[in-house]
C-alpha cells in the first residue's frame, strides 16, 4: 500500500494533486458549492441547453415510453427505435451515410481507434490531441507517430518517412484542441490525405454546436469534404451525455462488429438520446445561441490580451489563461473563487509542465458582466 500513499505524495508536493469537489447543484451559469454560489467558467455546456425546459419535457416523455436503462448491450436486447432516428438525423447533419451512438467520447475513441487500425498500420497525431485519442492508439498496438502541434509542414515530413512502411495509415486530429482553445488545420490535412492515402479522422467534441453553417463543426466550418470519420459528444454542447460517430456505412458496420467499447456496453438510456434529437433540433435551429458564445469569447481575449495575459493561439470559446508556474495558476485561481468566480487552474498531465493555466470556458449563460468580473479580478 506504500505505493499509492508514495505517489499521492509525490503529486502532492508538486502540487499537482486532485481532488473531487463536492457540487451542490449546477442551474444555468450558477454553480453551487458549500452553500454558496460562483459563476461558473468551467462548464462544457456551451449552448445551455441542459436545463432547456423543451429538452426536459422530451426526456419525461422518453422515460415513461422506455423507462430508465437500456438493460444491456445493443447487440443483445438494449435497443430501441430512437437510437435509429437520432443516428439517421446525426448522419445526415455531418453528410454522412450512417452513424453509431457510444456511451462517451472517450468510449468513442478508443473504440473507433483500436478497432480500425492494427500493429501493421501507422497513426500520426496531433501532439495535443486529447487522452482518449491516445489511449485507443496504445490499445490498437499501431505505429504512433506524434507531430508538432497544428504543424502540417511537421505532419507531411512524416508522412514521407514513415507512410509506405505500413500497410493503413491514419491521421486524427481534434477540431478544437480543449486546453488550448484553439482550431485545427483541417483543410491543410485534407490536402495531404490526396498525396499519402490515410484514414482521415476528426474528434469534434468541442466544435460541434458552435461552429458550421448549423452548428456542424469545423469540418463543416472549414469545408471539408474527405473527413472519414467524425466523433461528436453529446456532453458538450448538447447538454446530455455520450457520443456518436458519424462516417461511411460499411465503417460503421464494422464497428458494430469489432469495436469492442460498442459490444460489451450497455446501451446509454433511451430518454437521453430522445433529448439529443431535441438538442439537435436547437442547435441547428438557434443560431443565436452560438454566436453570442463567439462575440463573449472574443471579448474576453481582447481583454486579456489588452491586459497583458497569454492566450496562446486561442480562436474559440475555449480560452486560457497561461502562467508561470503551478503556483501562481492555483493562487489566481483561488482568487477568482473568493470572488464568486469558479476557474479551475489546470496543470500537468492534462497540459504541458511548462504551461499551467486557468481555463475559462464560454457558455451562453456567461454574460459580458461575468467576463468583466474576471478581468477586474485577475
Amino acid at each position: 500500500m506504500n505505493f499509492f500513499n508514495d505517489k499521492i505524495k509525490k503529486v502532492e508536493k508538486e502540487n499537482r494533486l486532485r481532488e473531487l469537489k463536492k457540487i451542490d447543484k449546477i442551474i444555468g451559469k450558477k454553480i453551487y458549492i458549500d452553500g454558496k454560489q460562483y459563476v461558473d467558467f468551467s462548464s462544457n455546456n456551451y449552448l445551455g441547453l441542459r436545463d432547456d425546459k423543451r429538452v426536459i419535457e422530451v426526456a419525461h416523455f422518453a422515460i415513461d415510453k422506455y423507462g430508465l436503462g437500456s438493460g444491456a448491450s445493443r447487440i443483445v436486447s438494449g435497443d430501441a427505435d430512437i437510437f435509429y432516428e437520432f443516428e439517421k438525423n446525426i448522419a445526415k447533419f455531418h453528410n454522412k451515410e450512417s452513424a453509431l451512438i457510444f456511451n462517451s467520447g472517450y468510449d468513442a475513441n478508443v473504440g473507433i481507434i483500436s478497432a480500425i487500425m492494427t500493429k501493421e498500420d501507422i497513426i500520426f497525431t496531433d501532439k495535443y490531441n486529447h487522452a482518449s485519442i491516445y489511449d485507443g492508439m496504445f490499445l490498437s498496438n499501431a505505429k504512433i507517430i506524434r507531430y508538432s502541434h497544428n504543424n502540417i509542414t511537421d505532419l507531411e515530413e512524416k508522412l514521407i518517412k514513415y507512410r509506405d512502411s505500413y500497410k493503413k495509415a491514419m491521421v486524427v486530429t481534434d477540431s478544437v484542441f480543449s486546453m488550448d482553445g484553439d482550431k485545427g488545420n483541417l483543410k491543410e490535412i485534407e490536402k495531404l490525405k490526396i498525396k499519402y492515402d490515410f484514414i482521415f479522422m476528426v474528434d469534434e467534441a468541442h466544435g460541434i454546436g458552435i461552429f458550421g453553417e448549423n452548428g456542424n463543426g469545423i469540418v463543416n466550418e472549414q469545408q471539408i469534404k474527405s473527413a472519414d470519420i467524425i466523433m461528436g459528444t453529446l456532453g458538450k454542447a448538447f447538454g446530455l451525455t455520450g457520443a456518436y460517430v458519424a462516417s461511411s456505412q460499411s465503417i460503421i458496420r464494422y464497428l458494430i462488429n469489432y469495436s469492442r467499447s460498442f459490444i460489451f456496453s450497455t446501451m446509454l438510456p433511451p430518454a437521453i438520446i430522445a433529448s439529443a434529437n431535441k438538442t439537435l433540433e436547437l442547435i441547428q435551429n438557434e443560431k443565436f445561441r452560438r454566436e453570442k458564445i463567439i462575440e463573449l469569447s472574443n471579448y474576453l481575449r481582447q481583454e486579456l490580451k489588452y491586459k497583458g495575459y497569454n492566450t496562446l493561439e486561442s480562436n474559440t470559446q475555449i480560452v486560457p489563461v497561461i502562467f508561470n508556474s503551478d503556483i501562481d495558476a492555483i493562487k489566481i485561481s483561488k482568487k477568482l473563487y473568493e470572488n464568486n468566480l469558479y476557474v479551475p487552474a489546470i496543470r500537468y498531465p492534462a497540459v504541458p509542465a511548462n504551461k499551467p493555466r486557468l481555463r475559462i470556458s464560454i457558455n451562453f449563460n456567461i454574460t459580458k458582466e461575468d467576463i468583466d468580473k474576471i478581468i477586474i479580478n485577475l
